[in-house]
């Protein structure tokens, strides 16, 4: 197997079966079989192993329920309980970083008699957490012994996590639900590839080589090619930088960095070994389901044209002996948001609940089995979420026939159930694939960075932490010294099936088309746009994934990189005055955070490329 890292493009020799046929057109950079160190192919023998690796913080001080700005019935269920018996969630107050006391009111604030009579106002100290250390152990209460060691308890500083997606300053209170990576690894021959699912809003490139990298410090045979995907989960710790606390104007990095690379990057290596060591001899079932008349219960487009993908593409993989189930795989666009901007508890969001679903299967609130799970480990693929794909103002039905409300989880798992079941109802009808040769292709790329915002960012601040290449900050932007960021695109085959993994999060109108049954009975352009797109200039077929030209074709978003929303050039629209800080009339918010108009179409002619390439099989 080829040793696959592509921060050192290490190569290994391997040997075999006999050596692959010729492929077709021009080959990517990265590929395999035929590649440098994989010269030979498959043989046959297919084998797969999944495995998953939690990545939940464990220790972490938690901040005072009556510093939460939202109250009431809109926090989701098990939110922090302030000291008027009522939930309290969401960012903090807007007085939290002023010394106002444990009362939270500051002297001219409606309810302000006098200083707080323990002394907490003015004390120099901020008010907002417990600063009990990360073993979150006051003084006094039970279980405390002594001071942590690690020096956080009574340090003034919040040694705790921010969650990432919507806002600044919303500090985590607990765990819901583990947030993990999965890693499917498959063989067949000397061709060895990986695909991983990390619960995280976003990782960047350089992220995902240190991954590898470090794969590749663990295995003395890793992987020749590993798809790395983040689920872009908005109830997760920060993994970029940008939703850190924002004292004042300028936002503070809100990674926890000895967590980031401790726990996440250690443990997504760690799936792939597991993955690895526990494959076997496996079989692999494939199917396609749709969501159809339930699509408006799960997600709607909230920028037109309306393009939904209801498509539900699901693998299952099961032990060629004994036929027990190694697991399985989904691929479908939306975000994982339905929590919003309301919520303290990390969590992937509905994406326990479909992958709870497809294991154990789904059951109604009295806990009876209403549809059997799969068995096995689910790893769940995001898809196209750009344009943008959101659960939120969607109303689901449970499998109770109940209307969960908005923003709780039990609308994660109302989502989840829904999407299991539709793969669950769509396998009982799978076909195996008997052929099931594996190849890939990776094309490393550069975009640059036009966004003005992104360039301050990325010059000026230390808030994300990602390269820019052959670029001097000491001199001023031209057309000679101009901001860049190394991405990448890629793509795999199973047999029938085709991965296309793309850096960001796509437009499925660029995946599928404009046809107006995506639209799912809403108008595909709102007359009451004050800036529509025009029709008439969207790209002609064929769309991505007719191009990938397999059976079964899925997009998986945000892999390799996350690099925003990849907005479609005929219809990329910056405001007049205030381009990329404001956004133009219309909907027209994911301009703001794109890198640029020319992203697709780099993007475009690299997928194209790739593509067009077929390997010799």
């Amino acid at each position: 197997m080829r040793a696959f890292v592509s921060v050192l493009m290490l190569a290994a020799v391997s040997s075999c079966s006999a050596p692959p046929k010729m492929g077709k057109g021009t080959p990517p950079t990265n590929f395999c079989p035929g590649g440098p160190g994989c010269e030979k192919g498959n043989d046959g023998k297919f084998t797969v192993g999944i495995a998953a690796r939690a990545t939940s913080p464990t220790a972490w001080e938690q901040p005072r329920a009556d510093f939460l700005k939202s109250i009431g019935d809109i926090c989701p269920e098990g939110s922090p309980v302030g000291s008027d018996g009522l939930p309290h969630c969401a960012e903090l107050i807007d007085d939290a970083w002023k010394d106002c006391g444990l009362d939270t009111l500051c002297p001219g604030a409606v309810g302000y008699t006098a200083p707080d009579a323990d002394g907490s106002q003015g004390d120099g100290k901020l008010d907002w957490f417990f600063d009990c250390g990360r073993d979150r152990k006051c003084p006094g209460s039970a279980g405390y012994t002594a001071p942590d060691a690690d020096g956080t308890e009574g340090n003034g500083k919040f040694d705790g996590f921010w969650l990432a997606g919507f806002g600044n300053n919303m500090p985590m209170w607990d765990v819901h639900d583990d947030t993990f990576a999965r890693a499917l690894v498959m063989t067949n021959g000397d061709v060895s590839i990986a695909i991983v699912s990390i619960d995280a809003v976003g990782l960047f490139n350089d992220d995902i080589l240190k991954i590898r990298a470090r794969v590749a410090k663990k295995m003395e045979s890793p992987p020749d090619f590993i798809l790395i995907s983040s689920t872009h989960t908005h109830e997760g710790p920060d993994t970029m930088g940008q939703w850190g606390p924002r004292p004042v104007f300028i936002p503070e990095r809100g990674v926890d960095d000895v967590w980031f690379d401790q726990v996440l990057i250690e443990n997504a290596a760690q799936a792939v070994v597991d993955a690895a060591t526990s494959a076997r001899e496996a079989k692999v079932f494939s199917a396609v389901g749709h969501l159809g008349a339930r699509t408006r219960e799960t997600l709607r487009d909230s920028r037109d044209p309306q393009v939904i993908d209801d498509t539900v593409n699901v693998l299952k993989f099961t032990e060629k002996a004994s036929g027990d189930v190694i697991g399985t795989l989904v691929n479908w666009g939306n975000h994982p948001e339905v929590l919003s901007d309301v919520n303290n508890r990390a969590s992937s969001d509905f994406s326990w609940g479909i992958r709870e679903a497809m294991e154990k299967g789904v059951f109604n609130e009295a806990g009876q089995l209403l549809t059997p799970g799969a068995g096995g480990t689910c790893v769940f693929l995001q898809g196209k979420v750009g344009g943008l794909m959101t659960p939120l103002g969607v109303n689901t039905v449970s499998v109770d026939g109940t209307m969960p409300r908005q923003r709780s989880y039990a609308k994660t798992r109302a989502v989840g159930d829904l999407v299991a079941g539709t793969a669950l109802e769509a396998l009982n009808g799978a076909q195996e694939i008997t052929a099931p040769l594996l190849a890939f292709g990776h094309q490393p790329l550069q975009f640059r960075v036009e966004n003005t915002s992104f360039q301050l960012v990325f010059i000026n601040f230390s808030i994300l932490k990602r390269r820019l290449i052959d670029f001097d900050k000491m001199k001023v932007i031209s057309e000679t010294n101009f901001p860049k960021v190394q991405s990448e695109v890629s793509k795999i085959q199973l047999g029938p099936v085709r991965f296309l993994g793309v850096p960001g999060e796509l437009f499925p109108e660029l995946g599928i088309g404009f046809d107006p049954a995506f639209a799912f009975g809403r108008d595909q352009i709102n007359p009451m746009n004050p800036n529509p797109p025009d029709l008439s200039m969207a790209p002609a077929p064929p769309y991505l994934q007719e191009q990938l030209g397999g059976e079964i074709n899925m997009v998986v978003g945000l892999s390799g990189d996350e690099v925003g929303y990849l907005v479609p050039p005929y219809d990329y629209k910056v405001h007049p005055t205030m381009p990329f800080a404001e956004e133009a009339d219309g909907d027209h918010y994911e301009e703001t955070n794109s890198l640029g108009p020319s992203t697709v179409p780099t993007l475009l002619e690299a997928a194209q490329k790739l593509m067009s390439w077929e390997p010799g099989l």
